[in-house]
């Protein structure tokens, strides 16, 4: 090989050589695009993330304060209607130093209990039924005695201790029962 020759493989080899630098510095500036277009994607979905985080811890403080308030303030409204009841009881006590007779007096306090009655059953308050000769239902009826009874079958009501009652079909307090049962 003469050194024209030589010259000329040099050249080509020194045009090869600076294009493979030119085609791996455009690869390695692909890169790093790449890698900032991912790095800002990066950014923005953990800004989004933290966002998200702090909307949903605001949520569940909100929450908490609101299921607090239902609590505190859930029986405002029975509350207010039971205000009305105790002002009748505070006239009818009124009424009564002022009176001989006690039957007004009765009279006052029989339509106070009807308000209360009717105030309880606005707002869902049942009363369970605990008639003498109604069958004992042990889902509704507390026994707190068993007496023999020639006049009604074994098992059912002979009479009501105290009222039980329910608030919209959840059982709020039994009604305590005598209960019948053979006579031995």
């Amino acid at each position: 090989m003469n050194t024209e020759d030589r010259e000329e493989s040099k050249d080509s080899t020194n045009t090869e050589i600076d294009e493979m630098h030119s085609t791996e510095d455009s690869k390695e500036s692909n890169l790093e695009e790449e890698a900032k277009e991912e790095e800002n994607e990066f950014e923005e979905l953990n800004k989004q993330y933290l966002r998200l985080a702090a909307d949903f811890e605001n949520y569940k403080r909100r929450m908490v304060k609101d299921r607090a308030d239902s609590i505190a303030y859930g029986n405002e409204e029975l509350i207010k209607e039971m205000l009305s009841v105790l002002d009748n009881l505070q006239r009818a006590l009124e009424h009564t130093e002022q009176q001989d007779d006690a039957k007004p007096v009765i009279d006052g306090v029989k339509l106070v209990q009807k308000q209360f009655v009717s105030t309880l059953e606005k707002f869902g308050v049942q009363h369970i039924d605990a008639s003498k000769g109604i069958e004992f239902d042990p889902m509704l009826h507390q026994a707190i005695e068993h007496a023999e009874s020639n006049e009604i079958a074994p098992g059912l009501v002979l009479s009501e201790m105290q009222a039980g009652y329910t608030l919209k079909e959840r059982l709020l307090r039994p009604a305590l029962v005598v209960v019948s049962k053979d006579v031995e």
